[in-house]
């Protein structure tokens, strides 16, 4: 659906305008020829231009193609198809939307002459700098006269929706349990060490692979690096938990609320090329639970409760009630909190002493502000507790922080 909104004089009209009342006042003064061809020059120019900007936009249709997702940090495509009905060629147009992912939430394009009876496709890219669900709506056509009079803008209502995902990081460290090394390419979990874990055989290193597994007898018998598999006899659970307590968020660029969801989507990108099951929860402006189940079926539920998390009343501890009694009694539950709370600690220390494995990692509201501290090394808790947050500041690396976080 299209809405004409208004034609409007542009600067340069406005002194034609006016020239030609001008001039027709001084030609009925002094009743001279020159005068008067020059106030009917103007008129005559002011009156085919504005018939001209009337027209500008008549016959002109536009579609939205399909339109894909993005990650925060990625090119964004919102292609148009724009439509000549006319057998004339129209000049050049300029489209106007609001892209609040963007990083000016005004964005103009300019299309090229539209060929008559012809079609053009306008492959708009911009860059995704904010995540969540955005929803588009109005587009806005603008074109005018030739000699730049006047200029008319057509509204086009075409309703889409885009989602923006938080960033994605590598975390080629992080391990379900102490011994556990990286994924193969094939997602089958190898190099499980433990009591329950059976010696399954070598096979090739690849660039996956901790080197704490290298078979170095096969490796000097074969002169390349060979690995040692292990059989799982269980598959591992994971959980994430996040905070999204509004009275807690910084207000910084990098706040340390979207530093915990970048680090659960990377957790969440982690553990979906890994043979486990995976969990996940989350607070803010409402309590969100992804049940338990393969990593890569559920993958994109959790990415798109991150991309959608929005800050809000919803305490960590509803959520951890509400998930708890879905976990396995062996899962590895990361907790990414913006606080360090008594009840909090009181209730991860209960997961840890039930047998499940906790690591925390806590982005404090002041370690976000304007005054951050000059070290890059993550502090952990000096508290006299079973769990021991790592306290992480905007310059934290985040495999560095989970890692301190296994060993607490």
């Amino acid at each position: 659906m299209s809405i004409s909104r208004y034609i409007r004089p542009t600067w340069r009209g406005w002194v034609i305008g006016l020239s030609s009342i001008l001039w027709l006042l001084v030609s009925l003064v002094n009743q001279t020829l020159f005068a008067f061809l020059l106030a009917a020059f103007a008129a005559a120019l002011t009156g085919i231009s504005l018939l001209s900007a009337l027209l500008s936009l008549r016959g002109i249709s536009l579609r939205r193609a399909p339109a894909g997702d993005a990650t925060v940090g990625q090119m964004l495509s919102l292609p148009l198809e724009v439509f000549n009905n006319k057998k004339r060629r129209r000049q050049d147009l300029i489209i106007q939307e609001e892209l609040h992912c963007a990083p000016e939430s005004t964005n103009l394009q300019v299309l090229p002459p539209l060929p008559g009876r012809g079609k053009i496709i306008l492959d708009r890219r911009v860059l995704a700098v904010r995540r969540g669900e955005f929803k588009l709506r109005e587009i806005v056509l603008r074109s005018g006269d030739p000699a730049g009079l006047f200029f008319r803008e057509r509204k086009f209502i075409l309703p889409a929706t885009v989602v923006v995902y938080p960033p994605i990081l590598p975390l080629p460290d992080l391990f379900l349990h102490k011994y556990e090394a990286s994924p193969t390419t094939t997602g089958n979990p190898i190099s499980i060490a433990g009591t329950s874990q059976d010696f399954y055989g070598v096979r090739e290193y690849n660039i996956n692979d901790g080197m704490r597994y290298i078979h170095w007898r096969s490796t000097a018998r074969y002169g390349r690096l060979m690995v040692k598999e292990f059989e799982r006899n269980a598959v591992a659970s994971a959980a994430i938990l996040i905070d999204a307590q509004e009275h807690f968020v910084s207000e910084s660029l990098l706040s340390n609320l979207e530093y915990q969801v970048q680090a659960a989507a990377s957790i969440c990108a982690h553990c979906s090329d890994m043979y486990c099951s995976l969990a996940f929860a989350s607070g803010g402006s409402k309590l969100t639970v992804v049940p338990p189940g393969a990593s890569s079926s559920v993958r994109y539920d959790i990415l798109y409760s991150l991309a959608t998390l929005k800050p809000g009343n919803v305490t960590l501890l509803p959520v951890l009630n509400e998930l708890l009694p879905l976990l396995a009694g062996n899962t590895v539950v990361f907790c990414l909190s913006l606080s360090d709370s008594p009840p909090l600690r009181r209730a991860l220390e209960a997961l840890k002493q039930s047998g499940m494995e906790v690591r925390w990692c806590c982005a404090p509201r002041d370690s976000f502000s304007a005054k951050v501290r000059k070290s890059n090394e993550p502090d952990t808790a000096s508290s006299p507790s079973f769990v021991k947050p790592v306290q992480v500041t905007p310059d934290t690396r985040l495999d560095q922080a989970l890692n301190l976080a296994a060993l607490n």
